[in-house]
């Protein structure tokens, strides 16, 4: 009976790993369309709803993050574990893996590019703003000479 115990964990092993990866993927791909909705919502200006966007985001990537721990914990001893998982587990294992990593470097390549258009929409922003104040200045320039014109014709 102590042997069956001990490959208890063994059995379970391979579908408690699966289990765990097909969380992540789901995570991951909840990531993926964020992403796309996000460079949408900067394009268009869209703050309130990036904003939201951003926070569901956040949720999810410590959802992810925190699953990370047990996810250490599955994949210790992965090589030789892997060796007791039959070959349809393998290769789901395998498969899993592959796309949650290609889906995260999606997801990363879109948020550079993301953080790019912010930075110039910043830019655009902080120019115009330095062309209302030289706008302002150039206003108030002439405000002062035509005010004292106007002066000197009402008295003259």
């Amino acid at each position: 009976m102590i042997s069956n115990e001990s490959n208890l964990p063994n059995e379970r092993w391979p579908q408690s790993l699966i289990d765990l990866l097909e969380r992540q993927h789901a995570l991951v791909q909840n990531l993926d369309t964020l992403a796309g909705q996000q460079a949408e919502f900067i394009q268009q200006s869209a703050t309130d709803q990036l904003m939201v966007l951003l926070a569901k985001r956040q949720s999810i990537i410590d959802q992810f993050t925190s699953s990370q721990a047990e996810l250490a914990g599955l994949t210790q001893g992965m090589d030789d574990r892997l060796l007791q998982a039959t070959n349809d587990q393998r290769d789901r294992i395998k498969a899993l893996i592959a796309e949650i990593g290609d889906r995260l470097a999606g997801v990363m390549q879109r948020d550079e590019v993301d953080q790019a258009s912010l930075r110039t929409n910043r830019d655009s922003i902080k120019q115009e703003i330095s062309n209302l104040g030289t706008a302002r200045q150039a206003r108030g320039a002439y405000a002062s000479k035509s005010s004292s014109t106007r002066y000197a014709d009402r008295r003259g």
